[in-house]
């Protein structure tokens, strides 16, 4: 039997268990003793949920990206001032 071995490289991970676990949700969802109309509502519920929480990890890293872009602007200034003076 062969044994599952890491190569260091786990970044898939995560998406595909979201992945697993959005598809078991949905397939509970499809099977539930729900009617047509109240199933639709759910899901429908639940993808508007998942936007915004999308909307809102987005914007987090959007607010990231910009910081951090902004400090290593005013570094890269400051050390061209330094080299522009020696």
């Amino acid at each position: 039997m062969k044994r599952f071995e890491s190569n260091g490289n786990d970044s898939l991970g995560l998406p595909l268990f979201l992945a697993g676990l959005g598809a078991g949700i949905a397939v509970t969802l499809l099977f539930a003793p729900r009617s047509g109309v109240a199933t639709r509502r759910l899901i429908g519920g639940k993808v508007k949920d998942g936007q915004d929480w999308v909307k809102d990890k987005a914007a987090a890293a959007e607010d990231y990206v910009l910081s951090q872009g902004t400090e290593i602007r005013d570094r890269v200034k400051k050390v061209a001032e330094l080299v522009g003076r020696a």
